[in-house]
């Protein structure tokens, strides 16, 4: 498992006291953490950044988190995208899970819930590396690469 400094969290929240609290948490952990207050500028930091793990609330203004989601695979597949949200719905748990959403919490959270998403996140970013270097390696022994 790669250690949290080795990793950037990106959380994208309207609500300025859950971004603050958010990254506060889990700089205190370690982790690097990027933060914006929509969607649109979430994708910007996204192109400019490595993003490993990103929080991402779904109601938010100007581009909300659903449409990020749809979004964001365009530029990167590596982020791990966990959706937040204070309103609960059927609806928007399937369609972040369509979208490639690895968890979906509800607001409030607790400091467990946050980090047993981000480990369970965290291992799904591990076990992509491991496929990808798999098949590097197998490319190569086979000359491809």
């Amino acid at each position: 498992m790669e250690n949290p400094e080795d990793l950037k969290v990106l959380i994208i929240d309207d609500d300025q006291d859950v971004r603050e609290r958010l990254s506060s948490i889990l700089r205190r952990r370690g982790y690097v953490v990027l933060t914006a207050e929509d969607g649109v500028e979430g994708l910007n930091i996204v192109r400019d950044n490595a993003v490993d793990i990103i929080f991402c609330d779904i109601v938010m203004p100007n581009m909300d988190g659903l449409e990020f989601l749809s979004k964001i695979h365009e530029i990167t597949l590596r982020p791990q995208v966990i959706m937040v949200t204070g309103l609960p719905s059927v609806e928007w748990i399937s369609e972040s899970i369509e979208k490639n959403a690895v968890e979906f919490m509800f607001k409030p959270m607790t400091i467990d819930d946050v980090f047993n998403s981000l480990n369970r996140a965290k291992s799904r970013l591990q076990e992509k590396k491991v496929v990808f270097e798999s098949a590097l390696e197998r490319m190569r022994m086979n000359h491809i690469l």
